[in-house]
């Protein structure tokens, strides 16, 4: 422990750094390891046949005492010779010799008792007279003494080896210990404490404290490490006052776009009916001039491209003969001079540029809203006269022709009242005056329903709605049935008359001749954008000869599918009844006179 805390503390720049000192602690870890594994090793090996040498030379002990029962017994000299050879063998035996021949007392020990055999024992026994038993058996003691030291000598020396190893392994387990209590305490004192301080300088960052400083600086990673996050916390200290100032003024931008944006939304709203009125006019400009600082603001509405003042507005505080100088912004809409926009301000000064970009768009919403009030005057006088051309087509298709047939009688009548005809034809002629009456009226009343609906009631299918409510109270017996689907047609004022007419003559004929108890009025639009308009009952069917010379229903339900590009079919329905389909374009009903509205 005391040789690794010597080693020196690196300065800035020294080698010694944190991760050199890891480094070596783990490298001395793994070195300890090694040896001691190593040595031990080397040590089990050196004793691996310390027990069989054991073994060896304490069966030298036994044999020599067994040769000498057999020689104190009468026996054959084969036997003797027999255990004679083994004795040798085992004295002579590997394991033994290797042993023996690590340690030089072993080896002087070994040596003797093999001597001692050769020159003494081995003679003994040769002489197989009694004189040779007696030198044998007074010689055994002492040889067997000299067994009994070469074993005790393998038993210490087996012992000395594994006190060897039991210290080599202390040995390396003290010294892992320390290198690893030493690397404990440099991570403790080199990583743990700078990660701990590191952390709560961290966290005091984050909660936006940007004097957070690191205290440990020295020269190793974690010294490094701080010294950065000192120098980022100073430079985030120093980015945040700056951010502050930016934020200020980005708030301080960000409201004035909020009133400004404010401004053209209540321009666009209080403008949108098209009202250009002092009550109107007057809050948009004083908000106008609260907005860009400047002095009073003047608006002049002049006709498209003229000259003539014809409407004027002025901010709360304008003055007429002021000497201050000012911005003009010219009212301008599609090509179109509608007047112009005055800001008034000191001499010398001039206005910012998003403050021009404000008064600009002000001065475009007044200009919009002026040439929207002049093409929706425009607009109302075009529907106007569409109305009265619709008007007095409806009445030359219906009510015209009904007066030129009553005319006509009127003259077939004074002819029979100067006695150019007789009773019989004169009362026909009252006959056919009163029907074409009925059906001058019958027409009159259908024209009126049909503009009293589109006024109520606009668009085709609220139309078809309450002409169908109309005959379901003049003729309860008869079930109607509207089928629209999910269509959304829009057509022209045109259009809706001629196709709101064609129904409502298709029904009154159902009504009044075909003794039907069930009619269906289908409107639907195919993927060419055909309409189709179809009118089926259950009734008796058309008639051989359909019309009559004073009947111009089928007549004039051809001339209006004309009007509209398409075509008339009247045939009859599947399994009785009538069917009267109107198929025509879309694009012919909706008409060209369309007129685009800027909003």
């Amino acid at each position: 422990m005391e040789v690794l805390l010597s080693i020196p503390t690196p300065q800035r720049g020294h080698p010694w750094g944190l991760r050199l000192r890891l480094g070596l602690i783990l490298a001395g870890i793994t070195a300890l390891a090694l040896v001691s594994m190593g040595g031990s090793m080397v040590i089990a090996e050196g004793a691996r046949g310390d027990a069989a040498a054991i073994n060896q030379a304490g069966s030298l002990r036994m044999e020599s005492y067994r040769i000498a029962a057999l020689l104190q017994e009468p026996a054959d000299a084969e036997a003797v010779a027999s255990a004679a050879a083994t004795f040798e063998a085992k004295l002579n035996d590997a394991a033994l010799r290797e042993v023996a021949a690590g340690d030089p007392s072993l080896q002087r020990r070994y040596r003797e008792i093999r001597d001692e055999w050769r020159d003494v024992l081995r003679p003994a026994l040769a002489d197989t007279g009694a004189e040779g038993a007696a030198t044998y058996t007074a010689q055994v003691g002492t040889f067997v003494d000299s067994v009994d030291a070469m074993v005790r000598a393998l038993q210490q020396q087996a012992e000395s080896r594994i006190q060897l190893l039991r210290a080599t392994q202390a040995g390396a387990i003290v010294l892992t210990l320390l290198l690893a209590a030493g690397a404990i305490a440099l991570m403790q004192r080199r990583v743990m404490t700078p990660m701990r301080d590191l952390i709560d300088a961290a966290d005091r960052l984050g909660q936006g404290d940007f004097y957070a400083r690191a205290a440990h600086t020295h020269a190793d990673e974690f010294g490094v490490l701080g010294e950065r996050f000192n120098t980022m916390a100073a430079e985030l200290d120093t980015l945040y006052a700056d951010m502050e100032q930016q934020v200020a003024h980005k708030t301080a931008d960000l409201q004035r776009s909020i009133q400004a944006l404010q401004l053209l939304y209540d321009t666009a709203r209080d403008l949108a009916p098209h009202r250009l009125t002092e009550t109107t006019m007057q809050p948009i400009l004083d908000r106008l001039r609260d907005i860009v600082g400047a002095g009073p603001v003047d608006v002049d509405l002049t006709e498209p491209d003229g000259d003539e003042v014809v409407q004027r507005f002025r901010s709360t505080g304008a003055e007429d003969g002021t000497t201050d100088t000012g911005t003009t912004i010219v009212l301008r809409h599609r090509g179109q001079t509608h007047g112009l926009m005055r800001i008034r301000h000191p001499a010398g000064a001039t206005l910012a540029a998003w403050k021009h970009q404000l008064a600009a768009a002000v001065a475009d919403q007044i200009a919009l809203a002026r040439a929207l009030a002049r093409e929706a005057q425009q607009q109302r006088r075009l529907v106007l006269m569409e109305e009265r051309a619709v008007l007095a087509r409806e009445l030359h298709d219906s009510l015209a022709q009904s007066l030129s047939y009553l005319k006509i009688q009127v003259a077939r009548l004074q002819a029979g009242l100067r006695g150019t005809t007789d009773r019989v034809d004169t009362e026909s002629i009252a006959a056919e005056l009163r029907e074409g009456l009925n059906t001058a009226y019958g027409h009159l009343r259908e024209l009126l329903t049909t503009f009293r609906l589109k006024v109520n009631e606009p668009g085709l299918q609220p139309a078809l709605e309450a002409t169908i409510r109309e005959f379901r109270q003049r003729c309860p017996q008869l079930a109607l049935h509207l089928d629209t689907g999910t269509t959304e047609l829009e057509l022209d004022s045109n259009a809706e008359v001629h196709a709101l007419q064609i129904v409502r003559e298709a029904l009154a004929n159902v009504a009044h001749h075909a003794s039907a108890t069930r009619a269906v009025i289908r409107l639907t639009k195919d993927d060419n954008n055909q309409i189709r308009l179809l009118v089926q009952d259950d009734g008796v069917g058309m008639p051989e000869q359909p019309e009559k010379a004073h009947h111009y229903g089928i007549q004039i339900m051809a001339e209006r599918a004309r009007s509209l590009g398409g075509e008339l079919m009247i045939d009859a329905a599947e399994p009785q009844g009538t069917r009267v389909q109107v198929t025509f374009p879309l694009h012919r009903a909706t008409g060209d006179n369309d007129m685009e509205h800027r909003t």
